[in-house]
């Protein structure tokens, strides 16, 4: 029996409702994790990421800018740090962010 007009735009109307709400979950589940992420971080409870990233002239980096600092897993804070080359071909780091952690526990 071949479906009718009406049928056809409900089974289209619930697929678009489908992927509203599937979007909405993920938005609101990613939102949800970029907090908790910073206080598992802070807490320790994962370890916080090191990178060092160059656009152009701008380096951003956490939790040191290479070659100023030397940071390991006591460090006790968390920072983002944004770096402008310069004339003389040194490099000028800004602090971004910054975040104390928990201490570490020696067990």
């Amino acid at each position: 029996m071949p479906e009718t007009n009406d049928t056809q735009q409900y089974q289209s109307r619930r697929r678009q409702q489908s992927l509203i709400i599937s979007l909405s979950l993920m938005l609101g589940l990613l939102l949800a994790a970029c907090p908790l992420s910073v206080v598992a971080i802070q807490q320790r409870m994962i370890p916080p990421p090191s990178f060092a990233v160059r656009l152009g002239s701008v380096e951003i980096a956490a939790p040191c800018p290479p070659r100023v600092f030397i940071c390991d897993e006591a460090t006790p804070f968390y920072a983002v740090w944004r770096g402008d080359d310069q004339p003389d071909g040194s490099i000028t780091y800004r602090q971004l962010f910054f975040m104390y952690l928990k201490r570490r526990h020696r067990g």
